[in-house]
């Protein structure tokens, strides 16, 4: 296995289409099975999903290709749903398939941590549902905790925190 190698930035560095944004949200999660295309059609809509909070997009360095993003919705995002006040939310981590096992996760989930701290939040929580492990183990190799589960839109939950 080649080693790859990724940059990530927020938006306001780094060059990312609507499009590139609904392709990559809809491959991993419809095509995943995790949701369906008329609730990404909805969900996934690129400038409601840009409005959250600080997108922090990936794109291999050789190729250029948008390989990944997280969002962190800071307390003040309309989009917060179960974090409290000084407390931020990590949204919609998603890596394309082909990009998977090469530390891209870990490296945008470590940008979300670094960028949470850097503003002094106290807790990061974010939810995943039940069928998604790699990304619980993922979570908890980072010290996130499992403290509760959720129902929304008809979709069981874990929530963690950290």
């Amino acid at each position: 296995m080649a080693w790859l190698k990724f940059i990530i930035e927020t938006l306001e560095n780094i060059e990312v289409s609507d499009e590139e944004i609904f392709e990559l949200l809809s491959q991993v999660y419809v095509q995943g099975g995790f949701t369906t295309a008329k609730v990404a059609g909805v969900v996934f809509n690129p400038a409601l999903v840009k409005k959250r909070g600080v997108l922090f997009a990936a794109r291999e360095t050789a190729t250029k290709e948008f390989s990944g993003m997280v969002i962190v919705v800071p307390p003040t995002s309309n989009a917060i749903v179960r974090a409290k006040e000084n407390e931020c939310e990590m949204h919609l981590l998603a890596v394309k398939p082909k990009f998977r096992g090469y530390g891209l996760g870990r490296g945008l989930v470590a940008k979300a941590i670094e960028y949470s701290s850097h503003n002094n939040w106290s807790k990061i929580v974010l939810w995943t549902q039940k069928p998604m492990k790699e990304a619980q183990k993922l979570y908890e190799s980072f010290g996130f905790l499992h403290t509760d589960e959720m129902n929304k839109n008809g979709i069981e939950f874990l929530v963690y925190e950290k």
